[in-house]
């Protein structure tokens, strides 16, 4: 993909890959940033049966090699990610593959040794940098440990979970400032929001809401996944820390179409103001208009910045990307062309 914005949205039909996408935007030149934010990805599409996102299970995880057998379609090649910077011309590589204990030569395994204390209980994996292969980590509890554990990919099938409250507290309840703002995008789905607070239901700490002329508080998940969702995206923009960047599956599920412009116009503006780079996913055309009419009301300012992505599959089962830049893609719209991708 090329011509990127800060503002894309991806399209296509099923299995051609969107969701791939987004995982590959995962990337980390921190190898184990990648792994650990790699492997969530992983839990959240259920290739493994653990629905737990701690390190220890992580690394139990990964310890099998039965387990990079279910990620590579292919496990005699790397997983490969080839990236450029903005503002470089040179493109570079990063891949990783599974090895055996006794196929780590000597210099490896003295850095492995030296390094990390249970690597018995680790699968090894070999990094490369354009090919070259320039060290070998053990997957242990330790090395991974080391990673912040950011995560920033919203999968569609994802709601409310300890993640989300831990967030909340972290990001949103100690600023007043930030808690306001965050109430002012809920009421897009909760008008009569008095405001939201942290709230104790059934001994576990939750995100509770307070309506105007109600003295009760109520769990957030009272009000439905559209809420949940929303929530789930203001938290995770304000939670993006250096990486910048966010990736929503089907950014359009739970949202009932007569909400979507102001949806999106949320969504943009917040990104917007917090520097993040957006990537979503949709197979909803009314999804497409709204981010158009959205953009349409929000300015030039932010046309520029957007992109609607096609992703289209041959009849050699090769997958290509068409850009599309804001003016584009409204002419495309207008005169009904397909921007949807799928076959051709």
């Amino acid at each position: 993909m090329e011509n990127l914005g800060q503002f894309n949205l991806l399209v296509g039909d099923n299995n051609v890959g969107k969701t791939s996408v987004l995982e590959g935007l995962l990337f980390d030149e921190k190898t184990y940033e990648w792994l650990v934010k790699l492997t969530n990805a992983f839990i959240l599409r259920k290739i493994f049966p653990s629905q737990s996102f701690k390190i220890s299970d992580i690394s139990s995880i990964l310890s099998k090699i039965g387990a990079w057998e279910s990620i590579l379609r292919d496990s005699t090649k790397p997983l490969e990610c080839s990236f450029s910077l903005k503002g470089k011309n040179s493109k570079k590589a990063i891949g990783l593959s599974p090895i055996e204990f006794d196929l780590v030569n000597k210099t490896d395994n003295d850095f492995i040794i030296n390094q990390f204390i249970d690597t018995s209980d680790g699968q090894l994996l070999r990094i490369y940098s354009n090919s070259e292969h320039i060290n070998t980590v053990c997957l242990s509890q330790r090395y991974l440990s080391q990673a912040k554990k950011s995560f920033n990919l919203l999968a569609n099938n994802t709601g409310y979970s300890e993640q989300l409250v831990k967030k909340y507290v972290q990001n949103v309840n100690p600023d007043k400032t930030i808690r306001k703002a965050f109430d002012n995008i809920i009421r897009i789905l909760i008008p009569n929001l008095e405001e939201t607070r942290l709230h104790s239901n059934f001994n576990t700490e939750s995100i509770g809401i307070v309506l105007l002329e109600d003295d009760k508080i109520y769990p957030i998940t009272r009000f439905g996944d559209g809420v949940v969702k929303l929530a789930r995206i203001i938290i995770g923009i304000l939670s993006c820390e250096e990486d910048k960047r966010i990736m929503i599956d089907e950014i359009e599920n739970g949202i009932h179409f007569s909400r979507l412009k102001d949806f999106w116009k949320t969504v943009i503006t917040l990104c917007k103001q917090f520097d993040v780079q957006l990537f979503a996913t949709t197979h909803s055309l009314e999804c497409q208009r709204y981010f158009v009419e959205a953009l349409s009301e929000l300015g030039e300012e932010y046309q520029k910045d957007a992109r609607n992505i096609s992703l289209l599959e041959n009849a050699k089962g090769e997958v290509k990307s068409v850009t599309f830049d804001f003016e584009q893609f409204e002419f495309a719209l207008s005169i009904g062309a397909n921007t949807r991708g799928g076959q051709r």
